[in-house]
C-alpha cells in the first residue's frame, strides 16, 4: 500500500500507492521503528489531516505538549509578528522544548501550503549522533566540556534563561547527542554565553558549529510538498529552516509529543 524511498544522508519517505489513502494504514509501531532507525519519516500522498484530525493523529505517539496557544503551532508569515518564526526569514538550528521543563520526543509537521518550486523554506534536520561521530576526538572532548546558557525575552510561547551541557545522553538509548541552539540575531534574539571553550573565541566556535551543522553528511533538507506529514526525533536531531522569498506562501502546522 506504500513504497519506501531512502533519503540522504538519513530519513525515509513512505509514498502512498493509492491517492487519498488513510495514514492509519501505516501502523504506529512501524512508524516508531522507522523514526528510531531513520530519524525522519515523511508520509507523502496520503489523505490530508484537516483540522483536529492532525493532533488526533499525533496522540498515538504520546502526550501532546500544550502551549499558550494550544497544541498546534501554525508556522506561517504573520503581519506585525515580534518573533522570527512567523516571518519568511531563516530559522537557526535548535531543538524544541529548550526553554520549557521537558523536551518533546517527537516533532510532527503537516504541510498545508508548500512553497513554490525554488521558493525556499526547506526545513533542515541535523543528526547530532552523526555529527558527534564525525568529529575528531579532540573536538568531542571540547564539546563534552562546554556548558551553554541561553537567554531570550518571552514574547511568544517560550523564553527566559536556561543552562545546558552541550553533550547529553539520548534518554532512551544512551547515545551522545548534542544540545546546541544557534544564536538568533533576528526578531526576539537568543543570546548564548558559552563556558568551557578553553580560550577559543566564542564567535569562531559559533561559525565552526554553523559549518558542521550544515555538513551534507549530517544534514537533511526537506523540500515540502502539500500534504506531507513529517515525524522527527527531537532527542537526536536539531532543526531549522531556510528563508523563503517574500510573498511565497508557506503554512506548516506542528505538534510536539512528549
Amino acid at each position: 500500500m506504500w513504497s519506501n524511498e531512502q533519503l540522504e544522508p538519513f530519513g525515509v519517505v513512505l509514498h502512498s500507492e493509492h491517492s487519498g489513502q488513510n495514514v492509519s494504514a501505516v501502523s504506529n509501531s512501524l512508524l516508531k521503528d522507522h523514526i528510531e532507525e531513520q530519524r525522519v519519516v515523511v508520509l507523502r500522498g496520503f489523505a490530508t489531516l484537516e483540522g483536529d484530525a492532525f493532533p488526533e493523529f499525533c496522540k498515538q505517539f504520546g502526550a501532546i505538549q500544550e502551549w499558550d496557544f494550544g497544541a498546534v503551532n501554525d508556522l506561517r508569515v504573520k503581519a506585525d509578528t515580534r518573533n522570527y518564526l512567523y516571518t519568511n526569514h531563516d530559522v537557526p538550528f535548535h531543538w524544541d522544548g529548550a526553554f520549557v521543563s521537558r523536551a518533546p520526543h517527537y516533532i510532527i509537521f503537516h504541510c498545508d501550503i508548500a512553497p513554490t518550486s525554488r521558493g525556499g523554506g526547506e526545513t533542515l534536520f541535523c543528526d547530532t549522533t552523526r555529527l558527534f561521530a564525525n568529529a575528531s576526538a579532540e573536538v568531542r572532548e571540547l564539546w563534552e566540556r562546554i556548558v551553554i546558557t541561553y537567554t531570550t525575552e518571552k514574547i511568544v510561547h517560550y523564553g527566559g534563561t536556561f543552562t545546558s551541557p552541550m553533550v547529553v545522553q539520548h534518554p532512551l538509548n544512551g547515545r551522545p547527542v548534542l544540545r546546541y541552539a544557534e544564536p538568533v540575531m533576528d526578531l526576539n534574539p537568543v543570546e548564548l554565553s558559552i563556558e568551557g571553550l578553553d580560550g577559543m573565541d566564542q564567535h569562531g566556535f559559533i561559525d565552526d558549529m554553523r559549518r558542521r551543522l550544515n555538513d551534507e553528511r549530517c544534514c537533511y533538507a526537506h523540500t515540502w510538498v502539500k500534504g506531507d506529514l513529517v515525524i522527527a526525533d527531537n532527542y537526536t536531531l536539531l532543526h531549522g529552516r531556510r528563508a523563503f522569498a517574500p510573498g511565497v506562501q508557506r503554512h506548516i502546522r506542528r505538534v510536539n509529543v512528549i
